[in-house]
C-alpha cells in the first residue's frame, strides 16, 4: 500500500501493516478567529496541507511504505477567545493527543507525524510533550516537525530560501511585515491566498500592522531577567490578548497580529514550498535514524511553565512540602 486515506482502510488491511514501514500523518489544529479577513479554518487548512503534501513527498521517496493520511483533528488549546473560536483546556487537549497516539501505535504504525498550524504556547507544548511520551511508551517514532519549521520561518530563519524561491529580494516593507509576529498576518494571509483565495476577504488589503497589548507585569519581568526575555515577551502578549478579548484590556478588540496588507499569493506559494521541504526533510531524517524523535522540538518545549501538568505538579510539590514542614 502506498499513499492512502486512513479512513478508507479496512480492518484486514490495518492488521497487515508492517510496523517498520508504516507511517501515519495526522493534522491537529482548532477552528479559530483569524481577523476579519480569514476563515476560522485557517490553522486546520495549513496543518492538513502540510500533512498531505509531506505525506505525498515521503511516499514518492518510499514506495515500499504504507503512508496513511488521517482526517484532521479539529481541536486545540489557547485559541483566541472570540466568538467562533473553538477551545478546550490544555489538559484535555493533551489527553486527546495521548489517546490518538496510543491508538495509532496499536494500529501498527511505527512512525506518526503530527502537523500543526496553531501557535498557542500550551497547544504547541502539549503536542510536543505527547509525541515524546507516546514514543517512549510504545517504542514508536511520533514527532511534530511543523512547530519547529513554522517558528524558523516566521523568525526570519528561512528568508534566504524565500527569496530564492521568489527569484527576487524581499522589499523592505515585506521583510518588516514578515518579522512582526503572526496571527492572520502576512504569512497566514499569503498561505490562504495561494491555497483558497476565494475564502480571503478583500478587506485584508486595507488592514495595517496590529499587535495585541502586552500584559505589562510579564513584559517587565522579561526586562529584569534576560534569559527569560523571549518567553516572558510571548507570555505577555498571550495574556494581554486574553485580557483584551475578555475585558477590553489595552483598548479596542484585537483579532489579528502582523500586517495582512503585505500578503500575496506569490509569497504564499514560496511559503508552502518551504513548509513542505522542511517537514519532509525532518521526517526523512527521523525515519533514517539520523534524527532522534525526542530531538524534534521547538521553543514550545523549552520552558516548564507551559508544559502539560506543570501547575498540578507544582501544587502537589507544595502540598508535600507543607506536609513535611507541619
Amino acid at each position: 500500500m502506498p499513499l492512502v486515506r486512513a479512513e478508507e482502510l479496512t480492518y484486514d488491511r490495518i492488521r497487515r501493516l508492517d510496523r517498520h514501514r508504516s507511517i501515519a500523518f495526522l493534522a491537529v489544529s482548532g477552528l479559530e478567529v483569524h481577523g476579519p479577513h480569514l476563515p476560522i479554518v485557517q490553522d486546520v487548512a495549513m496543518a492538513q496541507w502540510m500533512a498531505e503534501e509531506t505525506a505525498r513527498r515521503f511516499a514518492e521517496g518510499h514506495p515500499d511504505w504504507t503512508v496513511a493520511v488521517y482526517p484532521p483533528l479539529t481541536v486545540g488549546a489557547d485559541e483566541l477567545p472570540l466568538r467562533g473560536s473553538m477551545d478546550v483546556r490544555p489538559s484535555a487537549f493533551h489527553r486527546v493527543l495521548l489517546g490518538h497516539g496510543a491508538s495509532l501505535a496499536r494500529a501498527g504504525f511505527g512512525t506518526v507525524v503530527v502537523t500543526n498550524g496553531h501557535g498557542g504556547p500550551r497547544h504547541a507544548a502539549a503536542i510536543e510533550h505527547a509525541c515524546r511520551r507516546t514514543s517512549r511508551r510504545f517504542g514508536i517514532r511520533m514527532v511534530t516537525p511543523s512547530i519547529q519549521v513554522l517558528h524558523r520561518v516566521i523568525t526570519g530563519g528561512r528568508n534566504a530560501r524565500l527569496e530564492e524561491l521568489l527569484g527576487r529580494a524581499l522589499e523592505p516593507r515585506e521583510r518588516e511585515a514578515l518579522l512582526t509576529g503572526e496571527h492572520a498576518g502576512a504569512w497566514e494571509t499569503s498561505f490562504m491566498l495561494a491555497t483558497r483565495p476565494e475564502l480571503v476577504d478583500p478587506c485584508y488589503r486595507a488592514l495595517g500592522p496590529l499587535a495585541p497589548p502586552k500584559f505589562r507585569p510579564l513584559a517587565a519581568l522579561g526586562g529584569l531577567l534576560p534569559p527569560l526575555r523571549e518567553t516572558a515577551d510571548q507570555l505577555a502578549g498571550s495574556v494581554g490578548w486574553l485580557l483584551n478579548a475578555h475585558f477590553g484590556y489595552g483598548g479596542a478588540e484585537v483579532s489579528w497580529k502582523g500586517d495582512p496588507s503585505v500578503a500575496s499569493a506569490e509569497i504564499g506559494r514560496a511559503f508552502k514550498e518551504i513548509l513542505a521541504e522542511d517537514c519532509t526533510a525532518i521526517v526523512t531524517d527521523v525515519v533514517r535514524g539520523a534524527l532522534a524523535p525526542e530531538n524534534v522540538r521547538s521553543i514550545a518545549s523549552d520552558h516548564a511553565v507551559i508544559q502539560p501538568g506543570f501547575f498540578a505538579r507544582l501544587a502537589l510539590a507544595a502540598a508535600v512540602l507543607a506536609a513535611l514542614l507541619s
